[in-house]
């Protein structure tokens, strides 16, 4: 079984989250663990700031004097400038030259842990399924067989995609499909232009949600899932009502009816119950939702958090 492959510069925003999640799990208990990581993981946009500050320790405390002491002085950089050459770097070789989300990896192919570090920070990631418990009533499937999953409803975060999306969760002990690397989730093509969010999800084996790259995965034999209602469903999300939209999102299902793949509904019980939201403006950001695609939703999730 091979791995995936991604630039150096990916490669080294994984190292650096891999060492801080891989070092809480060694230091903290597992409880903490749970909080951590599922605060993390429900602040998906926030993500970056672990590795940031991994960076920045790394700059001031080891680089910038190493770099003091071999160069003049008139020559050493300033910490300003090792950042914007690493940003400009990173936009240059990743978010210009790389097209590793529109490009699905073969079958089998996965990025499985394959060092102590890697394994220590599965299980940190792994640790919120204690805090939101996450259980799978499955039909008997096949394994070798090919599947596009519908996952309803989006809720304000799709809690129910991780089940799919984590190696060793909930689906995977009963049905190894991400483990042995034929499924992949779609995710929109924000997410891989967000740095850190971007890596994270390539190792999860996420691709874009476009068509041209979904048929191209089913075309080597993956399965998909997707939650098909997208940030406009998110919008809708409130306690006590699940609300799917579905009517005009028949996309996957052309995508299952045209591959041979059968179609497998999934209904996550509970994700629109847990963050509070707010209706001010709702009928506005709808429009600007519809309008550019981007999701303004007002919520909270329990003692205000994100």
């Amino acid at each position: 079984m091979s791995r995936r492959k991604l630039p150096i510069m990916s490669e080294l925003i994984l190292l650096a989250m891999n060492s801080m999640t891989a070092f809480l799990y060694l230091l903290l208990p597992p409880r903490v663990n749970a909080y951590i990581s599922t605060f993390m993981v429900g602040g998906l946009f926030g993500l970056m700031i672990p590795p940031l500050l991994f960076l920045h320790l790394f700059c001031t405390s080891l680089l910038l004097p190493a770099l003091d002491s071999l160069l003049p002085e008139t020559a050493s950089p300033s910490l300003g400038s090792i950042y914007a050459a690493l940003g400009a770097l990173y936009v240059t070789t990743v978010l210009v030259m790389d097209s590793s989300h529109l490009a699905p990896p073969p079958l089998g192919v996965v990025r499985k842990p394959s060092n102590f570090l890697e394994r220590c920070s599965l299980k940190f990631w792994s640790s919120h399924f204690t805090y939101f418990p996450m259980s799978v009533h499955a039909e008997n499937l096949d394994p070798s067989a090919q599947y596009v999953f519908g996952v309803h409803p989006h809720g304000i975060h799709c809690w129910a995609l991780n089940v799919f999306a984590f190696q060793g969760g909930p689906l995977d002990s009963l049905m190894p499909l991400t483990s042995r690397g034929t499924l992949s989730g779609l995710a929109a093509s924000v997410i891989f232009m967000v740095p850190v969010v971007r890596e994270l999800f390539l190792q999860m084996g996420y691709v874009d949600a476009s068509r041209v790259v979904a048929t191209k995965a089913m075309d080597v034999g993956r399965s998909l899932f997707i939650c098909t209602g997208g940030e406009e469903e998110s919008m809708m999300s409130e306690i006590g009502r699940d609300v799917v939209v579905i009517k005009k999102r028949k996309g996957f299902v052309r995508l299952a009816v045209k591959n041979g793949a059968a179609l497998v509904p999934v209904f996550g019980v509970g994700i629109t119950d847990l963050y509070k939201t707010y209706g001010v403006g709702r009928g506005a950001r709808m429009w600007v939702q519809k309008k550019f695609g981007i999701a303004l939703p007002i919520f909270h999730g329990r003692f205000m958090s994100p």
